[in-house]
């Protein structure tokens, strides 16, 4: 091998590993506007697991929320950055995902109440555990992906079904768990080179 070739050998290697370095890089960089948003969703789901009062939780949500706005931006800057529509279309889909999840935990806060026990008093007096079927419906038409919540009185015409407050608070929850769990394991793959 001459001198010549080695060289040349040596450049190749040499471009080769810068190009690894700064497309690593560039990954990671644009990957940082989604690391972001996620993270006041995964703080809400840390709250939800470490059990709060409704008080407690609504500040929370709202600090969480105000973090999530102000990465908001970063759905934008990457889909401005990404060049790769697959990756585009993927970072969109996590965006999509993490909010959802947001907006799950957010709507959370207005079905604090009991769940369903049979030694609970549904009627009692000044506790609002219930809401209209109306009202469930809507939230269906909201979050799709939404779980089923049986109603409390299974045996009425639909029109007058009512459903436990604290039932709709866990299915809500458990949304936005799936739906930042999602988000997080794409990340990832958007992370790998």
């Amino acid at each position: 091998m001459t001198i010549a070739s080695r060289n040349i050998s040596g450049i190749i290697l040499l471009v080769i590993v810068i190009a690894g370095c700064t497309s690593t890089q560039k990954r990671v960089d644009l990957i940082a506007p989604l690391r972001a948003l996620y993270a006041p969703v995964h703080d809400m789901k840390i709250v939800v697991s470490a059990g709060v009062t409704l008080d407690e939780y609504s500040s929370r949500v709202t600090d969480a929320l105000l973090k999530f706005r102000n990465s908001e931006d970063g759905c934008n800057q990457i889909a401005v950055k990404l060049s790769d529509p697959n990756q585009k279309a993927q970072a969109a889909e996590v965006c999509q995902h993490l909010t959802t999840a947001m907006d799950a935990y957010v709507a959370a806060k207005d079905y604090f109440g009991d769940t369903h026990k049979t030694d609970l008093d549904p009627f009692e007096e000044g506790k609002n555990n219930f809401i209209d079927n109306s009202a469930y419906l809507d939230l269906r038409a909201r979050f799709p992906g939404l779980e089923e919540v049986p109603p409390s009185n299974e045996n009425n015409p639909v029109p007058n079904r009512i459903y436990w407050r604290g039932d709709v608070l866990q299915a809500l929850w458990k949304l936005a768990n799936q739906e930042s769990q999602t988000a997080k394991e794409m990340i990832d793959r958007l992370a790998q080179p």
